[in-house]
């Protein structure tokens, strides 16, 4: 084991923890050696007596005490005041979320309403105009009925009045039909 240098001993200082026998102090470059500091080497020191001490002061200087009691109130009022604006920025910060998600859900609410709604306007114009373009389909088959039935009337009401001129008008177009046909004829010949 080597042997503490002068300065160096950890037993006689009192803020180092008391070092059990295996423990071995070693001295390096990087830990200084008080060898060839110019005070004297320190001495054992007397702790109770120092507290002591220490305790009498409190006694001897209330103003230090009553200083140090409203340093000590004003640290801890920061602190709790510290404290008290973290929970309340949470609470608003929390409030927040959870207005803006409301927010967002009740802005999704409207957009599928009006979705809907465009969607249901749309649908009503369609049908709307299906039944339209139905009624306008039935009213023209309607019509073309009602003036193929007259058509057919005054034919028929024709025939029987002027039966004649009626076989006129088919030999005359069955003449026309077969004279192209023979025309048409000699000259693919």
């Amino acid at each position: 084991m080597a042997t503490p240098l002068r300065g160096n001993d950890p037993t006689t200082d009192p803020m180092t923890p008391e070092l059990s026998a295996e423990t071995e102090v070693r001295s390096s470059a990087d830990v200084p050696t008080y060898d060839t500091y110019p005070a004297e080497p320190p001495r054992d020191v007397d702790w109770e007596g120092r507290k002591d001490e220490w305790r009498s002061y409190e006694t001897r200087n209330p103003r230090l005490n009553e200083t140090a009691e409203k340093i000590g109130s004003t640290v801890g009022e920061m602190v709790n005041r510290a404290q008290e604006a973290r929970r309340k920025f949470g609470n608003r910060r929390d409030d927040i979320r959870q207005s803006s998600a409301s927010k967002v859900e009740e802005f999704k609410q409207r957009a599928q309403e009006q979705w809907s709604n465009a969607t249901d306007a749309a649908q009503q114009r369609l049908e709307d105009w299906k039944q339209t373009a139905q009624e306008s389909a039935d009213e023209a088959r309607r019509a073309i009925v009602q003036r193929t039935r007259e058509a057919r009337v005054k034919a028929r009401a024709y025939v029987n009045e002027n039966p004649h001129h009626v076989l006129l008008g088919i030999a005359g177009a069955a003449f026309t039909i077969g004279l192209t046909a023979r025309i048409l004829r000699s000259r693919h010949d």
